[in-house]
């Protein structure tokens, strides 16, 4: 049985490095897709590692234990991987050198501190790392999911939410290294290798799907933070002149929205975003979406596909009832059947194949 691990080593150091490989070797690749490419150089690596040490016959004792404390380091791919799904361009190497540091320290005082007790300090590190990495990821993932949502119509390239499912199934695989990283057991072993491929499979799938964002198109924080500190600055009366000037120009927007949708019909561009919109209204980001918010109780995504619905696939499918739901959709500006079926099913409490039944 010592063969089966042996053998699922030494595959998954072909994977990483031919992911690795193809990552680095794109045109142009993402700032994700360069992160995973550096994270899969690193497991691969560590992974070697894990073949040259593996064979029974060798004497484990103290490399077995130093081990240990180097493979914690991959706790801070997960990191830094989630971090930069939710907050993009927040990975630096200055930023992955200081969530590094605590890891490499531990690493170097096991050389000298050989107790018991430093082995469940480094546990309970390894294990509050990791949690309080999951909890950010979920904070600024919901604030990234409100993001994307008032700047984008189709969510199909831009939607994070896979990263849910493989953050539970990294948390298991981490736990199962926990378990088997104190033991040679054969079957352990290549669970963990078997799981950990199948995890970084689907992310990179993830990954390879995701549209490269623009940080201002992502970052919708409102501006009252900004204005008070420009108060302080010089003495001005934010709650006075600042905000009935914002307030006004928001209830401006009213009817030149409508209008605008009404004449040229730009929902009708699967590619519209808050950017574009803005640019045609002459005005900012920020005010028309308080105009959405406040005003239409809606967001730029649900707004947008609305107008798809009621101005056009609803009429499309009274007219004639034996088109497509791909071709409705792609006439629609839904670049994916996906989101079509969800933002038809969100506005009239049908699918659309229901729909057209009745």
């Amino acid at each position: 049985m010592d063969w089966i691990p042996i053998f699922f080593i030494g595959f998954s150091v072909c994977w990483y490095a031919l992911q690795a490989h193809e990552l680095f070797a794109k045109e142009s690749p993402s700032r994700l897709q360069r992160l995973l490419g550096c994270i899969f150089v690193w497991w691969g690596l560590s992974t070697l590692k894990d073949l040259l040490f593996y064979p029974p016959h060798l004497d484990f004792g103290n490399v077995l234990s130093h081990v240990f404390f180097l493979d914690g380091c991959g706790a801070v791919t997960f990191a830094l991987l989630l971090f930069e799904l939710t907050m993009p361009g927040w990975v630096t190497r200055r930023r992955t050198a200081l969530m590094l540091l605590p890891f490499l320290i531990f690493f170097v005082l096991h050389l000298f501190i050989r107790a018991a007790w430093f082995d469940s300090v480094f546990t309970v590190f390894f294990v509050s790392f990791a949690w309080v990495a999951m909890l950010i990821a979920v904070f600024k993932g919901r604030s990234y999911a409100h993001a994307i949502r008032q700047n984008y119509s189709d969510l199909e390239d831009v939607d994070i939410s896979w990263m849910w499912y493989i953050m539970v199934a990294f948390f298991v695989c981490q736990h199962v290294w926990w378990i088997v990283s104190s033991t040679l057991d054969a079957v352990a072993d290549s669970f963990y290798y078997v799981s950990s491929l199948v995890c970084w499979h689907f992310t990179l799938r993830g990954v390879n799907r995701l549209r490269p964002l623009r940080l201002p198109e992502v970052d919708v924080k409102p501006t009252n933070d900004v204005l008070h500190n420009l108060a302080k600055k010089d003495t001005i009366d934010v709650s006075s002149s600042t905000t009935l000037a914002s307030k006004k120009r928001i209830r401006n927007l009213a009817g030149r929205l409508e209008q605008l949708m009404e004449d040229e019909r730009l929902y009708l561009n699967p590619d519209l975003t808050m950017a574009d919109l803005t640019v045609r209204l002459g005005t900012n980001r920020t005010y028309l979406s308080e105009y959405l918010s406040t005003e239409l109780n809606t967001t730029f995504y649900d707004y947008i596909n609305r107008l798809r619905i009621e101005r056009c696939v609803i009429p499309m499918i009274q007219t004639d009832s034996t088109l497509s739901l791909e071709s409705i959709a792609a006439e629609a500006g839904f670049k994916s059947i996906t989101t079509f079926r969800r933002a038809f099913r969100k506005l009239t409490g049908q699918l659309p194949s229901e729909y057209m039944r009745q």
